[in-house]
């Protein structure tokens, strides 16, 4: 899963290779655990089973793509603060965020309520999971967003591996006991989760004190909004993108079932399989790490000294792109494996081949967004992504016939988008020198 982006300014202090690794490990931990989970319930009957799927789907969707775009200011606010106050700019930022997670979980909460019970026909006490468990994790990816923006890699790399271990063994001996429990155990995990988050935070945070009112923090950060309006946007339509073509299957396959949503099927094992490869964005961590003080330094010394640092960003946007690759397709080759060794099944296959390669242009739009920036050109990759998000949409005419589309909908989104972010960093690292020089020429 993917929680939040990436500040190069702040992870180019750190270790690069150590920073890359650690930035994947929170959605590498979910992926894996999350398998191994499903395939340890087997005491669940089919209808049990997909009400615990969808309600636990459901939370972390949701609230995914409903804090993207506050994850997106909380990074704003931490790197606009002063360099001897990036605990206090934290602070305000996660201060800002629980705000906004609490007012927009209850909303949710409130707007599903009717779907729960007229559509899915779940009970009170399963809705009263979704909404506890919507709120955890809200709260969650907003702490994640704060220590990942301060280069604070290791703690949620911590937090999550040993949390989740937690949730499988509660998940699994709540069901050993008795199947009905199995969300109290998940539950009662993902609030470990939030609990070691918010111990961890004030740790790192916590002797910060804000200045400013509540009032001024949250005109400061309204302020914030049209200035980035185009990186919220990628923010929110990058993680709806990677959620989007299972929503469509899931209702596709939900309405023709009767169930309203039916999480659980071929689809949603060979998707997810197929998003292996994103794993790879660790080169993208890499590369915005090595290449953040080059940005940072772009015009200081000599015309000389500026060439030298524009070949040398060229050269390692090179090298990170291929690594992306080499580690993409490496990681789709061991996912080919597990998926031809547990599943034996001609139509996963299919959508996980399909997926796998959409997941690799995929992260080309991502590895583009970091470039793009240094150029003015955020819309780009905001356009690239969107066009992702089409292509799974306009699959909705042909899901109810095969639900492979959905994948060949994510697939030709994410070449086209990829294609045209390639096509324009391309032509602006041709003219690089324009480029960068413009806006010293405009300011003259």
């Amino acid at each position: 899963m993917e929680a939040a982006g990436f500040n190069p300014k702040t992870i180019s202090k750190g270790r690069s290779i150590t920073q890359a690794l650690l930035f994947i490990v929170p959605s590498l931990v979910i992926t894996v655990i999350s398998y191994v989970l499903f395939a340890l319930l087997k005491n669940f009957t089919a209808a049990q089973l997909n009400e615990f799927s969808v309600t636990t789907m459901a939370a972390i969707v949701v609230s995914l793509v409903g804090t993207a775009g506050m994850q997106l200011l909380i990074y704003r606010i931490i790197d606009n603060g002063k360099s001897y106050k990036k605990d206090e700019a934290a602070g305000r930022g996660i201060r800002l965020g629980i705000i906004y997670s609490l007012a927009f979980s209850v909303v949710v909460a409130a707007l599903f309520y009717p779907y729960f019970q007229n559509v899915l026909h779940f009970s009170i006490t399963t809705f009263s999971y979704f909404a506890v468990l919507l709120i955890l994790y809200s709260l969650t990816w907003i702490l994640t967003a704060a220590f990942w923006a301060t280069g604070q890699y290791k703690y949620p790399a911590v937090v999550f591996t040993f949390s989740y271990l937690a949730i499988l063994s509660l998940s699994y001996g709540f069901h050993q006991v008795d199947p009905v429990n199995t969300l109290s155990g998940y539950t009662i995990g993902v609030s470990l989760l939030l609990g070691l988050s918010v111990a961890s935070s004030r740790m790192i945070f916590g002797k910060a004190r804000g200045t400013q009112r509540l009032s001024e923090e949250l005109s400061t950060t309204l302020k914030l909004i049209p200035k980035n309006i185009s990186l919220i946007f990628f923010q929110i339509f990058c993680v709806l993108a990677i959620f989007l073509d299972k929503i469509i299957v899931w209702v596709s396959e939900g309405l023709k079932s009767g169930d309203g949503l039916l999480v659980v099927g071929p689809y949603t094992i060979g998707a997810f399989l197929g998003l292996v490869p994103v794993f790879g964005v660790a080169a993208v961590v890499y590369f915005a790490n090595r290449a953040g003080p080059l940005v940072e330094n772009m015009y200081k010394g000599t015309f000389s000294d500026i060439q030298r640092r524009i070949k040398k960003y060229k050269y390692l946007y090179g090298n990170g792109l291929m690594a992306m690759l080499v580690i993409g397709c490496s990681l789709f080759i061991l996912a080919g494996v597990f998926c031809f060794y547990f599943f034996n099944d001609p139509l996963i296959f299919k959508i996980w081949v399909t997926t796998s390669l959409g997941a690799i242009f995929f992260m080309g739009i991502v590895y583009n967004s970091i470039v793009l920036p240094l150029f003015g050109k955020t819309n780009i990759s905001t356009v690239a992504i969107l066009l992702v998000c089409i292509g799974e949409s306009l699959s909705i005419f042909f899901v109810a016939n095969d639900v492979w589309a959905a994948s060949v909908g994510f697939l030709s989104g994410s070449f086209i988008g990829f294609l045209i972010s390639f096509v324009c960093v391309r032509r602006l690292f041709s003219e690089f020198e324009y480029h960068v020089f413009r806006p010293l020429t405009v300011a003259i």
